[in-house]
């Protein structure tokens, strides 16, 4: 199954809801230490341990990619698991898309795989944490975009031996083994008066860990009197999770005190010029690409 993250999430969701409903949970967890064990001494029986769920997912699920963003790495983990291949891609529209993909003899969860043998790839101007844009080159990448060819020359830059490299957009960065790591997109960045760099994407696959919150999106909210940008994270309830857990006909303003306890804990594991000083309760549908992306900049435009 090849899927966008929010589907694999959703999935990821409701299996373990109904593990925990069923009680099983410590045993769930217990069985997949033992399996874990007998595998890596060559004995896999993962799929009979844990057939109940394989059939719930049709019963004869083997592989599952996750492609056009992205996703915890604790959820292609718990996949791995189970007795599942779980497996990353990574490219672009220009790259015909595909340029990385996790191997599934190592599939290293949490990468967005390696370069595919007809491309290359490699940091542009790498930081101290060897975190840079992302470059790719590769025979499939595009000629140019049609009648074009400023915006062309913009993403697309020939080096001295002529190699053409195409400029993603995406910031990251390559462990000594040549695997990607994807830490957020450049034109999302937020940028503090002191030059710290914040990443939306790594805060919001943290807020993704909390149940009580369906979707969300995190960005730099201008605010009247300020000089920084003010943190904020935009967030969908998950009002069937709430409902099941605190209560039925809350108001408003309780679902905005219980996602922000929750927001805090967060708050807790990230460095201070990171975390989440305002949160914004969202009750209609984020506007989205056809990959289920949220589009920010027409997110933050419509709210304005």
């Amino acid at each position: 199954m090849i899927a966008v993250p929010l589907l694999i999430e959703s999935l990821y969701k409701k299996i373990n809801a109904t593990i925990q409903k069923s009680g099983k949970s410590g045993l769930v967890n217990s069985m997949i230490h033992v399996t874990n064990a007998l595998k890596s001494v060559g004995v896999d029986i993962k799929r009979k341990v844990f057939s109940e769920i394989y059939e719930n997912l049709g019963g004869r699920l083997r592989i599952i990619v996750s492609a056009a963003a992205p996703i915890d790495a604790k959820i292609g983990k718990w996949i791995q698991d189970i007795g599942i291949s779980f497996l990353q891609g990574y490219g672009l529209t220009e790259t015909a898309p595909i340029a990385a993909l996790t191997p599934e003899f190592e599939p290293k969860v949490g990468s967005a795989g390696k370069a595919v043998v007809c491309a290359e790839l490699k940091i542009n101007n790498p930081n101290e944490n060897g975190e840079g844009e992302v470059l790719i080159k590769s025979e499939t990448l595009m000629i140019g975009y049609y009648e074009d060819q400023e915006a062309t020359d913009k993403v697309i830059k020939t080096d001295e031996e002529g190699n053409r490299w195409f400029n993603s957009g995406d910031v990251g960065y390559l462990d000594e083994d040549g695997f990607l790591y994807i830490t957020g997109r450049s034109k999302n960045v937020i940028v503090t008066q002191n030059g710290k760099n914040i990443y939306p994407e790594e805060i919001e696959l943290m807020l993704g860990n909390i149940s009580e919150i369906k979707e969300c999106m995190v960005y730099g909210k201008e605010v009247e009197g300020e000089k920084e940008l003010v943190i904020s994270a935009r967030v969908i309830p998950n009002y069937e999770e709430i409902e099941e857990k605190y209560g039925k006909d809350l108001s408003d303003e309780k679902i905005h005190d219980i996602i922000w306890e929750k927001v805090k804990e967060v708050n807790h594991k990230l460095t201070s010029y990171k975390a989440i000083k305002n949160l914004e309760i969202k009750k209609d549908e984020f506007v989205k690409t056809t990959t289920m992306k949220i589009k920010r900049y027409a997110e933050i435009e419509k709210n304005k």
